[in-house]
């Protein structure tokens, strides 16, 4: 079974949106794991109204980064995701900043 991390930052209504993420992808056999590194999938769900809201996401996205090149010398996939406000505010930038999304 694959699996998924889902972490949100900033507003309530981040949280009540990764769970429907989790909901929805359990649908299509995923499993939700609380570590990263155990990670098919990475999720970072997003609040652009918090203070360095974007700079917490770029700094999440270096770890997150090394992650999926740890597992990919063991021949694992690792697909990350960045979604909520701050994607849809810096999507170029995050694309450009961090390619391994």
């Amino acid at each position: 079974m694959k699996k998924v991390f889902v972490k949100s930052y900033g507003c309530q209504m981040n949280v009540y949106d990764a769970e429907r993420m989790a909901d929805v992808l359990s649908g299509e056999g995923f499993s939700e794991t609380t570590a990263p590194e155990d990670a098919d999938l990475v999720i970072l769900n997003t609040c652009h109204i918090r203070e360095k809201a974007a700079e917490k996401v770029y700094s999440e996205l270096g770890r997150v980064r090394e992650i999926k090149e740890d597992r990919a010398r063991h021949g694992l996939e690792t697909r990350i995701v960045v979604a909520g406000c701050v994607a849809q505010a810096e999507g170029a930038e995050i694309t450009r900043r961090a390619p391994a999304v």
